[in-house]
């Protein structure tokens, strides 16, 4: 029987493939480890600063409020504090994929005299990642948060600050603080930073596009979007981008109980944004809580154009006073690439009060206050 040439080199590409997978997942197992010291231990030559961050946390037990999620065990949520405890409060709530290590430089700079709470909501950093049938959502996270801030924390007031995905979280969660009769703390500032909170205007990168097509997304996960190969493609995005120490020390966080195979649910957020959108943003309109919204310009996901977006229709002409600043070179990540101003536009939102940006030697980067009311 004659087989046709082209047919045959198919047949042997498509085995050399399929030999090449099993070969790499022999080699490169799923970390499965249950906590952070099991976890280095097998991992030797993961992040040494992530390694810090991570034994310097603790954890606390929650049970998801997703009727699809009734079966699943509780899960171990990690935290961190830092500063005094008797000092005004900031909750930091970190964006996909990455996790409460990205407040880190932006801690360092607040710790002396504020208390900061950050927390890693399931699926991210060191916090547990189930798999299977589990469903994450952001109403979801939006009740630990709460969770948190009532029963691990105990405060009693705060002010939120939140990035990215946790931009969603934040929405959601201010809708349930409006929602109680009375709430069990008070909310003093909102602080907004780059995210995706208006989807018609987001530029989607091609990962997450494809990560959430059936099936592709679980086959990336694993044999392509690596934990390095993420942290190498996200660095492109900070300003200046990531060193390859800063890679590694990101990649670990990844790593951790597999966490890149999550993210094709893990992203399901963005449909959880889509289908409540307009009601977080009208949440976002009747606050009666100041915000102030900081964007770093040369972000090629969240745009500028969110920011003028939400600020037209949604902060600048409601009763609560709003504040609109512009970083000229900060990205994505605005909490990463200049820390040091985006604390003092903590301190200032927080205080009235005002200055200069002395630290900033360009002055081509010094921020630019939009509007504020």
């Amino acid at each position: 029987m004659f087989i046709h040439p082209v047919i045959v080199a198919i047949a042997i590409s498509v085995f050399v493939i399929v030999f090449s997978l099993v070969i790499y997942s022999l080699r490169n197992p799923l970390d499965n480890s249950s906590n952070i010291g099991e976890f280095y231990t097998s991992n030797p030559d993961a992040g040494p600063d992530a390694e810090l961050w991570g034994r310097g946390g603790s954890y606390f037990s929650w049970r998801s409020s997703e009727p699809e999620n009734s079966q699943w065990p509780e899960l171990n949520i990690f935290y961190r504090t830092f500063g005094d405890s008797d000092n005004p409060a900031i909750v930091m709530i970190h964006g996909w994929p990455t996790s409460s290590y990205d407040f880190k430089a932006l801690i360092g700079e607040l710790e002396k005299d504020y208390y900061i709470a950050v927390i890693d909501t399931p699926g991210y950093g060191f916090s547990d990642k189930p798999k299977g049938d589990y469903r994450y959502s952001i109403p979801d996270d939006a009740q630990l948060v709460d969770h948190f801030i009532r029963e691990v924390l105990g405060l009693s007031r705060f002010t939120l600050l939140t990035h990215d995905k946790g931009d969603s979280v934040g929405f959601a969660f201010l809708s349930l603080y409006q929602q109680a009769a009375p709430p069990a703390y008070k909310i003093d500032h909102h602080v907004i930073l780059n995210g995706g909170i208006y989807l018609p205007l987001a530029e989607l990168s091609a990962a997450q596009k494809y990560l959430t097509l059936p099936g592709f997304g679980q086959f990336m996960t694993r044999f392509i979007l690596t934990p390095e190969r993420v942290a190498l493609q996200l660095a492109k995005v900070y300003s200046p981008a990531l060193t390859p120490e800063e890679q590694l020390n990101m990649s670990s966080t990844f790593k951790y109980q597999g966490g890149t195979t999550v993210f094709p649910k893990t992203l399901r957020y963005l449909d959880d944004r889509r289908e409540l959108e307009e009601t977080w943003l009208q949440t976002l309109s009747r606050s009666e809580i100041p915000a102030t919204l900081i964007w770093g310009e040369q972000d090629p996901i969240a745009k500028t154009e969110i920011a003028d977006f939400v600020w037209e229709n949604h902060l600048r002409n409601r009763k609560a006073g709003a504040a609109y600043w512009r970083l000229p070179c900060a990205g994505h990540y605005p909490q990463n690439d200049q820390p040091r101003v985006i604390a003092q536009l903590v301190r200032w939102s927080l205080s009235d009060e005002s200055g200069t940006f002395t630290e900033v030697q360009n002055s081509e980067c010094i921020p630019v206050l939009v509007e504020e009311t």
